[in-house]
């Protein structure tokens, strides 16, 4: 129950940085690192997670985020094709619907592929389509184990919590779109993995601060709320992490301001 609500709440506050981190021009896969390091923190380090972005036409699986993964790794399944029997992530996404391989090393779905996974101690994997608002499939969120074995119903919700908010983010970057709209898709190669920087495009950066600026009041209020929770927590561990989690949002209220600041000067006076 403490691992739930921690997750909840560390998601909750990596949702609410995103869109200013893609404001102001890092690139999703930063983005996606972070949501990853959360989820990989709460877990204490018992677990390894990836995010792979499918093809526009659909046959291919291109590395997007993978902050604790060998960069061996990584490179070796960048770009693989997608099929009824590639792996965790490539059946999940040929398929539509969640792979849970708890034994990589005896699994038939990883016999093109355990020779790559099992040198660097990866013995199981989990792994879910990431979907977009039009039902339409994103890529896959994976979670890796040393060890031998399948999800619990708890960690089953987990993970849909997890797959949501990358869902999210993903269609932040993509056209600048909110969430609840259908995500638009690059025409051709790999999968964009930045968004057009905000000198390129300044008139839609400042609406976007504005927005944000409308919630700065329930940013502060949620930064208290989040330090008020951490002097109440018993573990020093949970309590270090929603103390994190306060942080950062009062991180996002001085970007966000400071941006304001900085589109009022490039006005300049009116009159």
């Amino acid at each position: 129950m403490a691992f739930a609500i921690g997750l909840q709440e560390s998601l909750r506050v990596r949702r609410s940085l995103a869109p200013s981190e893609l404001a102001t021009g890092d690139s999703l896969q930063s983005v996606l690192d972070r949501h990853l390091l959360a989820v990989e923190e709460m877990a204490e380090g018992e677990l390894l997670t990836s995010i792979l972005l499918l093809d526009p036409d659909g046959k291919r699986l291109w590395h997007a985020a993978a902050p604790s993964l060998p960069s061996e790794y990584c490179e070796a399944i960048d770009g693989s094709e997608i099929g009824p029997s590639a792996g965790s992530c490539g059946t999940a996404a040929y398929f539509g619907h969640p792979v849970y391989v708890t034994d990589i090393e005896s699994h038939p779905l990883w016999a093109k592929y355990r020779h790559v996974a099992l040198p660097h101690g990866l013995r199981a994997c989990w792994s879910t389509p990431i979907r977009g608002s039009d039902d339409a499939i994103l890529g896959t969120f994976a979670i890796y184990h040393r060890t031998v074995g399948g999800p619990t119903p708890q960690e089953i919700e987990a993970i849909a919590m997890i797959t949501d908010n990358v869902a999210e983010a993903i269609l932040c970057a993509r056209g600048e779109q909110r969430p609840g709209q259908q995500p638009s898709r690059p025409r051709h190669g790999r999968p964009e993995l930045r968004i057009v920087s905000n000198t390129e495009n300044p008139r839609s950066d400042a609406a976007r601060f504005l927005r944000l600026a409308q919630h700065l009041d329930r940013l502060e209020s949620l930064a208290d709320e989040l330090e008020k929770c951490a002097d109440e927590t018993g573990s020093r561990a949970d309590a270090e992490s929603v103390r994190a989690a306060g942080t950062d949002c009062r991180r996002l209220i001085s970007v966000i301001r400071s941006q304001i600041e900085n589109l009022e000067r490039s006005r300049g006076p009116r009159g």
